[in-house]
């Protein structure tokens, strides 16, 4: 393929909010990509930080060849919000092919867009793929994990995606057919991403690549590190039950809020609290895949070590 004509069109969304210090590094590791056709997608959600402002400078001495459009919301409305806007507007270029929701503060490795579409092309009754993804400190920008490792492995199988949340979602690249049925549910702020990909996975096969595309800073501003979402996640499991079945798996994905609830009283030294969660646990608490990573983050509580 020698031309943007000839390679399908993929549109990375970028949702940011309060990246001022990243945004930068994560818009040059995808203009970086080593596959031409690319349009960038970019929104912020009304940043309470410098991020507008660091964006408008980017973009007024930009001087690239990819396409980059851009969106300043003039308040808050989430990431869910944030991102079914992006993909509105996506949607709005018939010649897009595949859609890469990404987030502000992470960055691409420099063949993430080729080796996914490559992956979906050449399976086509994909729906979406991932990759493994390498967590990195933000302040020793050293790595510190890959995402799928010894003690945890990946699946493409529905009950696994449900029940244990394997999919890490800033390695996610979708066919455009999907984000044309699906969105991103507002009702549930923290686990959307994890509900659009049970969804996504509901309506054909799944890809792995077993290389990490995506870096994943670590840092205390991550969504993922802000709350523990236990109610919600229960809240969800219900929801994809009463929609969809999956009861056993539904079942094991809601038991993870009472492993999360076990190493929050931990943490907080509610030693009752995380006493009589244990009880209710220690039935179920080795039917998982997971349980390695549970006991070593107990037990590393236990000894004093900060394991977040």
């Amino acid at each position: 393929m020698t031309d943007n004509k000839q390679r399908p069109k993929v549109a990375v969304a970028i949702a940011t909010y309060n990246h001022d210090c990243f945004i930068i590094e994560c818009l040059n590791s995808v203009l970086k990509q080593d596959y031409r056709n690319i349009d960038i997608y970019i929104s912020d959600d009304f940043s309470q930080d410098e991020t507008r402002n660091v964006l408008l400078d980017f973009l007024e001495s930009y001087s690239g060849k990819r396409n980059i459009f851009s969106f300043i919301e003039t308040k808050n409305i989430g990431i869910a919000g944030n991102f079914n806007k992006l993909i509105q507007r996506v949607l709005m270029d018939s010649d897009i092919d595949f859609i890469i929701p990404f987030a502000g503060d992470d960055l691409m490795i420099h063949n993430k867009v080729s080796k996914q579409v490559e992956h979906l092309l050449n399976n086509p009754n994909s729906v979406f793929c991932y990759s493994n993804m390498e967590w990195f400190s933000n302040n020793s920008n050293k790595k510190i994990l890959n995402h799928f490792n010894l003690l945890l492995k990946p699946s493409c199988k529905i009950d696994r995606i449900i029940s244990e949340a394997l999919v890490p979602t800033p390695t996610l690249c979708f066919r455009r057919k999907v984000l044309e049925k699906l969105r991103y549910n507002e009702k549930f702020p923290y686990v959307n991403d994890y509900l659009l990909v049970v969804e996504a996975a509901m309506l054909g096969e799944v890809i792995y690549i077993n290389e990490p595309l995506v870096k994943y800073r670590k840092h205390e501003s991550s969504t993922m590190e802000t709350v523990l979402f236990l109610n919600e996640r229960r809240d969800v499991s219900e929801f994809i039950y009463l929609k969809y079945g999956f009861k056993e798996a539904t079942i094991r994905f809601a038991r993870t809020a009472d492993y999360d609830f076990l190493v929050k009283s931990l943490k907080e030294k509610k030693y009752k609290d995380a006493f009589l969660k244990f009880l209710k646990l220690f039935p179920t608490f080795f039917s998982s895949r997971k349980w390695v990573l549970r006991l070593i983050k107990i037990i590393m509580i236990v000894s004093n070590m900060e394991t977040y």
